[in-house]
């Protein structure tokens, strides 16, 4: 998302950033987001699917991406300075144009062309936000762990369980997790199926016995204990929260 004009607010899985003009705001796969309407706010949201990145871009590059959408890794939120911002919104206008003017059998490769372009000039202005070469040190691990999370949390929530999936010791993921996220391991499983369960309680046609079982809960008690003592709310109460 590229806000041109105004200032406002925009939610990423349940955290607020403020926004003004010049703010680009990296959007993962599957993260809930919620627009907070302001009418006089413009700007560009550019959506492209993962097989893009692992059909045109180079490993280097993938990696990079992989970095610049993990929120994790490096905040969400850029904010552009002047000269940045001239040069980003030449590209997503001439995205634009190709998309809603001219649209011609050339159209797709040069969109694909100035999408390269565009995703480079990001990574670029990202890079100055943190350091590379430090955060690689466990970055492959890390990145295995979250993959593997992904596919597992409502299999188990055990931190052995992963460390043995990596081939590592508990101790050496703690590390890992510690180094790239400033949490344990345990505390980031947590918070990974706490996200998952936030966003399953806003598919308002599930009920907390079914999003009890889609998490790995084998009574929906256990859901509602385990919920509240991570955020200090039932299931019912936060689900509510959003509904007003």
């Amino acid at each position: 998302m590229f806000i041109t004009k105004n200032n406002g607010k925009h939610s990423i899985d349940f955290t607020d950033y403020e926004y003004c003009k010049g703010t680009i705001l990296a959007i993962r796969k599957d993260q809930m987001h919620r627009f907070y309407l302001n009418s006089e706010t413009e700007g560009f949201l550019l959506c492209f699917k993962e097989e893009f990145l692992n059909s045109y871009l180079n490993e280097l590059e993938v990696a990079n991406a992989i970095q610049m959408f993990n929120e994790l890794l490096v905040s969400p939120k850029t904010q552009l300075e002047n000269n940045d911002f001239s040069g980003v919104f030449q590209l997503v206008k001439g995205i634009e144009k190709e998309v809603l003017l001219i649209n011609d059998i050339y159209s797709f490769k040069l969109i694909r062309s100035l999408l390269h372009l565009l995703i480079t000039l990001i990574f670029r202005i990202k890079s100055k936000e943190y350091n590379n070469n430090q955060q690689s040190k466990y970055l492959k691990e890390f990145i295995k762990f979250q993959n593997i999370l992904e596919e597992d949390y409502s299999k188990t929530k055990k931190v052995y369980d992963y460390a043995n999936k990596l081939g590592f010791s508990a101790k050496k993921l703690n590390t890992v997790v510690k180094f790239i996220a400033n949490k344990s391991a345990k505390e980031f499983i947590d918070d990974t199926v706490i996200i998952k369960v936030k966003r399953l309680l806003l598919q308002y046609d599930l009920s907390i016995k079914e999003i009890a079982f889609k998490v790995g809960f084998k009574e929906p008690t256990n859901l509602f204990k385990y919920f509240k003592k991570h955020t200090k709310f039932t299931p019912e109460q936060f689900r509510k929260q959003f509904i007003n």
